[in-house]
C-alpha cells in the first residue's frame, strides 16, 4: 500500500503504457516474416546473455556488450535499411484504418486469363497491382494511359515489338490501366542476382512497396507473384487466383 500511495497511476500513465504497447505491436507486425524479426530474435538473446553476464559477474563479457548494445541503433539502420524505408514508407492513417476492399472478381479473371495466355504463347511480362502505396516516381517514368482493363489491351502491350511491350503495366486499385512502359528498380540482394531482369525487378519494386506484382516469363512459360520481397513457385491457374484473392485485400 505504501507504494502504491508513493507512486499513483494516473490516467496519463495508462495511456503511456498503451501508446508504448501499441508502437511495439505495430512494430511487430511490420518486421514479421522479414529478416528483421530474425535479427530481433538474435539481439533479445544476446540481452538475455547480458543479463546473465552482468548477474554472475562475468565483467569483460558485460563490458563488450555494453559498447555493443551503444551502437545498437546505427548497426540496425544499417543492416536493415531496405527493411525500414519500406516499412516506413507503409506508415499512414489510411493503412491504420482503411477498411477492407479488393479489386473485382472480373479483374481479378482478366488477370489470371492473360497470365496463363502470355504463359501459354511464352510472351514474358510485368504487371504491377498498386495498393496503398503510390507510384507516381514510376508513372513518370513510363507512358500513362488511364484504360479500361482488358485481356485483349494487356495481350496487345506485351506483345513482343510493339511500342509498349518492354517495362511494367501499372493496374490501380479500381482496375485501371494507369501506365504502362515503367522500369522498376532491380532488386539488390546478391542471392538473387542469378535471376531473370523480370523476377529481378518484380523482386525490387516488391522490397520498397506494398504492390503485388505478377510475372510472366517468356523462357519457361511460367507465371510467379512478388510480394514483400518475396517470390513463389511457378502457379498454376488455380493458384494464382487464390492468392489474388487473399492478398489484394
Amino acid at each position: 500500500m505504501l507504494g502504491i500511495a508513493q507512486f499513483p497511476i494516473t490516467v496519463k500513465d495508462i495511456l503511456d503504457i498503451v501508446v508504448v504497447t501499441g508502437c511495439f505491436y505495430y512494430l511487430l507486425r511490420l518486421v514479421k516474416d522479414t529478416r528483421a524479426m530474425a535479427a530481433i530474435n538474435g539481439f533479445f538473446l544476446l540481452f538475455l546473455i547480458y543479463a546473465v553476464a552482468k548477474f554472475i559477474g562475468l565483467f569483460t563479457l558485460s563490458w563488450l556488450l555494453e559498447n555493443f548494445f551503444g551502437s545498437l541503433f546505427l548497426v540496425i539502420v544499417i543492416l536493415f535499411s531496405a527493411d525500414i524505408r519500406h516499412a516506413l514508407a507503409g506508415i499512414s492513417l489510411r493503412s491504420l484504418f482503411r477498411k477492407k476492399e479488393k479489386l473485382s472478381d472480373n479483374t481479378i479473371q482478366i488477370l489470371v486469363d492473360t497470365c496463363e495466355l502470355l504463359a501459354k504463347k511464352r510472351i514474358g511480362a510485368i504487371i504491377v497491382l498498386e495498393r496503398d502505396m503510390k507510384l507516381g516516381d514510376l508513372l513518370s517514368r513510363g507512358v500513362r494511359l488511364d484504360a479500361l482493363l482488358s485481356k485483349e489491351l494487356l495481350h496487345t502491350i506485351f506483345f513482343p515489338n510493339t511500342a509498349l511491350h518492354d517495362g511494367a503495366v501499372i493496374i490501380n486499385k479500381q482496375g485501371r490501366i494507369i501506365a504502362a512502359s515503367c522500369v522498376l528498380p532491380l532488386t539488390q540482394n546478391q542471392e538473387r542476382q542469378h535471376f531473370g531482369t523480370r523476377h529481378r525487378a518484380a523482386l525490387g519494386l516488391s522490397e520498397v512497396s506494398d504492390s503485388v506484382v505478377l510475372v510472366v516469363s517468356e523462357e519457361r512459360g511460367e507465371f510467379t507473384v512478388a510480394q514483400n520481397g518475396r517470390l513463389s513457385n511457378p502457379l498454376n491457374r488455380e493458384r494464382l487466383e487464390r492468392i489474388l484473392n487473399n492478398v489484394l485485400i
